[in-house]
């Protein structure tokens, strides 16, 4: 049975967050544990990263607190010694924020991320230029969203965004921070 006790006697989130070296200049990663208050942290890492006011950091944050809620809640990264790994890249001014899960839970059915009654999802379809899913459902899926903090914030009254397919890009790797959303 797990103790909570990582090296050395220490607990183990006591050693999150860790950054992760990145494989690519520019990206930003991290790894965080399974405990609920790690979401505000990554809230300030997210921040930070992007050297943002607030109010356009805003969308990027409230995104990256959605997925982050999301893994912990739908996966094995919400149980004892789970992980969550982020990445964050700003391209051309925009930013790609990248969530990936432990895989589901023991037991638990296979899901795969998508809008439906909730709200947290249809918060990241408003904020995000472009957002989407890769990975094999019932292993670790990877929940990436595209922010451009210039762009203005989605109306109501324009009524829902359209839908567009979620199937994960070829080789299971998400796009490139496109440099605008596409239409339709």
């Amino acid at each position: 049975m797990n103790d909570g006790q990582g090296r050395g006697g220490a607990l183990w989130w006591a050693e999150l967050p860790r950054r992760i070296p990145p494989r690519v200049p520019g990206v930003r990663m991290v790894s965080w544990g399974s405990l609920p208050e790690q979401v505000a942290s990554a809230r300030h890492w997210c921040r930070n990263g992007t050297r943002l006011s607030y109010d356009r950091a805003y969308p990027l944050i409230a995104i990256l607190t959605e997925l982050h809620t999301n893994a912990l809640r739908h996966s094995a990264s919400g149980q004892p010694c789970g992980r969550v790994r982020m990445e964050m890249a700003e391209s051309q001014g925009s930013f790609r924020i990248a969530v990936t899960d432990d895989g589901a839970r023991a037991g638990a059915p296979h899901s795969v991320p998508e809008v439906g009654d909730g709200f947290g999802l249809r918060l990241v379809e408003r904020l995000a230029t472009d957002w989407g899913w890769s990975g094999t459902p019932g292993h670790p899926l990877t929940v990436w969203a595209v922010v451009d903090p210039r762009a203005p914030l989605g109306s109501d009254e324009a009524g829902p965004a359209p839908v567009p397919n979620r199937a994960p890009a070829p080789g299971g790797r998400a796009p490139e921070v496109p440099a605008q959303r596409s239409a339709g």
